[in-house]
């Protein structure tokens, strides 16, 4: 017996994918039209983009549509969406990508970055109505992929940003000291969505045949993904945010290395927990 659902893996990554795409997209648009940040750095950040689009559609294209997954019933009708705003989505970080590295672009840039973004947000809620079924609310899986997504994109954007510093230690702190600021109140939101989502029951329980299928104040998976996935990463965020306060740009960048880390392990462990108790936490 696996602990969570093996057939309920492909699903998982579909949404961790697409939370990250988005998350991503959405960060990069930010420090793009903040126009603080260098345009080697949001170069960088855009491949980020183009990777999640690529991991995104080939495992949306690969996967099988299901009624169910280990008795977690899906909306299999948001498959063919899903692929097709992947693709969309693919396309535009290429053309972004093209043109941020056009400095004479910069409102087709800006423009398509935006177009990028709404994509992402189109797409998020495809996957919020394709897990929706025995879930509480879609409210609840809506609202947990887009700050789960966020935070990821935030995290991340902002641990690249860290690397500048090591390179030109000049730069303003400013810069560092929002993003981290922002990756912290965007920990606290997902942290009080997840609270919420944990407390409503489930809308339409089902039979699980994983070890991890019980209660989630008795599912210790539930308190690993609360503890290391949110609230580590909260007080990693505000450390991280005093750090570069103080000009201590090396430490605030090592505490964002691990927040990464311990954001994408807390993200994928509740969309497992997501298809074995039908909460969206």
């Amino acid at each position: 017996m696996d602990s969570l659902s093996v057939e309920a893996l492909p699903y998982t990554l579909l949404l961790l994918l697409a939370q990250f795409t988005f998350g991503v997209a959405a960060s990069v648009l930010y420090v793009q039209l903040r126009g603080t940040f260098e345009l080697p750095f949001i170069r960088t950040c855009a491949w980020l983009t183009v990777f999640g689009a690529v991991c995104l559609v080939l495992t949306a294209l690969a996967i099988d549509v299901r009624p169910a997954v280990d008795g977690y019933r899906l909306d299999g009708d948001y498959i063919g969406p899903i692929r097709a705003i992947s693709l969309a989505l693919l396309l535009f970080t290429i053309v972004h990508f093209y043109l941020i590295r056009r400095e004479d672009e910069a409102f087709l840039a800006n423009a398509t970055g935006a177009t990028m973004t709404g994509l992402g947000v189109v797409l998020i809620l495809l996957c919020a109505s394709l897990v929706r079924l025995p879930t509480w609310s879609i409210a609840g899986s809506l609202l947990m992929l887009i700050t789960g997504g966020l935070t990821l994109g935030v995290t991340m954007v902002a641990m690249v940003w860290g690397h500048w510093y090591l390179v030109k230690p000049a730069l303003a702190e400013g810069p560092l000291v929002e993003l981290t600021l922002i990756a912290f109140w965007v920990l606290v939101a997902e942290l009080a969505i997840i609270v919420v989502n944990a407390v409503i029951p489930v809308g339409t329980p089902f039979e699980s045949d994983a070890l991890l299928a019980v209660d989630l104040l008795s599912n210790p998976a539930f308190w690993l993904r609360v503890g290391i996935g949110l609230l580590f990463p909260i007080a990693l965020a505000f450390m991280a945010f005093k750090s570069s306060q103080e000009r201590a740009m090396m430490s605030a960048t090592g505490l964002l290395y691990i927040a990464v880390g311990a954001v994408l392990a807390g993200e994928a462990l509740g969309r497992g927990l997501l298809f074995v108790t039908g909460a969206p936490v």
